[in-house]
């Protein structure tokens, strides 16, 4: 289906007033508030354009949920969930509850009944996301302290305390310390400097998580915004082949993973890649990301 069509679709689905939404995206009106068919009301001009389409979406995917200002509650899988986003915004949330860029992938590689090494959890959102598809037990690793906060809120809050330990650590190639400043707006990633005066922040390897928490047969996912090479080409056969299932968002290209992985005895399948810009980076290399996710099966 065409952008342009697909967006109309998500507008018309979402939005009770839409035509008076659409003149201001065409330059009918100067402004209107957007009435959305869950009664949240958000004021559209022009300049916020984007910010409504991501009402939108978010609306037209999960048309029960109820958007408070640093917060969300929607009915998932036959559960009532409170996802706390604070002021990072619901984009993740957006990401995997709506969208669910991991639903297709689950036919090849499945957390059911395993154990789940999530590397880069964020809110909590994909720990969670794992845990209503059966997941048996989640060791979730996040950095960043503002997102760790908020994961171990949206665990305990949701009734997953006792099937999701929360970390607070990054996962490399080496171990050792990472400094983090806790007061970062945005999520860091390959390009990231870290600060002097940060806190200090525990780096782990897979050997590390694999030695401290038993780890045998699992499944890992893992989404670290450029980080991923570091992590799998630094980690060992043995290590590797501790995993049975792997879902790895790239971006960078598949082609050093994929090497590695298949050398370690995993099938794998590849989406992508897809061009994405990233004018923050500080090198060309950096900004020009080229996306996509593995999906790996030990044989």
């Amino acid at each position: 289906m065409l952008p342009r069509l697909k967006t109309l679709l998500h507008i018309l689905k979402s939005t009770k007033n839409w035509l008076s939404v659409l003149m201001v995206r065409y330059g009918l009106k100067q402004k209107t508030n957007a009435i959305f068919r869950s009664g949240y009301v958000l004021p559209v001009t022009k300049g916020n354009w984007k910010k409504y389409i991501y009402h939108a979406y978010f609306f037209s995917f999960l048309p029960e949920a109820k958007l408070f200002d640093d917060h969300v509650e929607f009915p998932y899988h036959s559960k009532k969930l409170a996802m706390y986003f604070g002021k990072w915004g619901f984009d993740t949330i957006l990401e995997i509850f709506a969208t669910d860029p991991y639903k297709d992938f689950l036919n090849v590689v499945n957390p059911k009944d395993k154990v789940v090494i999530d590397v880069g959890a964020s809110f909590g959102d994909t720990a969670i996301y794992f845990l209503t598809r059966g997941a048996k037990k989640v060791y979730a690793f996040e950095p960043f302290p503002g997102y760790f906060h908020l994961a171990k809120k949206n665990i305990l809050n949701n009734g997953f305390a006792d099937y999701c330990e929360v970390i607070n650590a990054a996962v490399g190639g080496a171990s050792g310390e990472i400094s983090i400043d806790p007061d970062m707006e945005d999520m860091f990633g390959i390009g990231f400097e870290p600060p002097v005066d940060g806190c200090q922040v525990p780096v782990m390897t897979l050997q590390q998580i694999i030695d401290k928490y038993d780890i045998s047969d699992a499944f890992l996912k893992i989404d670290t915004e450029g980080f991923e090479y570091d992590i799998i080409e630094n980690s060992s056969v043995e290590a590797l082949r501790h995993f049975s299932d792997m879902l790895i968002e790239y971006h960078y290209g598949f082609e050093k993973l994929e090497k590695v992985l298949s050398k370690a005895g995993f099938l794998i399948i590849h989406t992508g890649p897809t061009h994405i810009y990233m004018p923050q980076y500080d090198t060309e290399e950096k900004r020009n990301m080229y996306t996509g996710h593995i999906i790996a099966k030990r044989k």
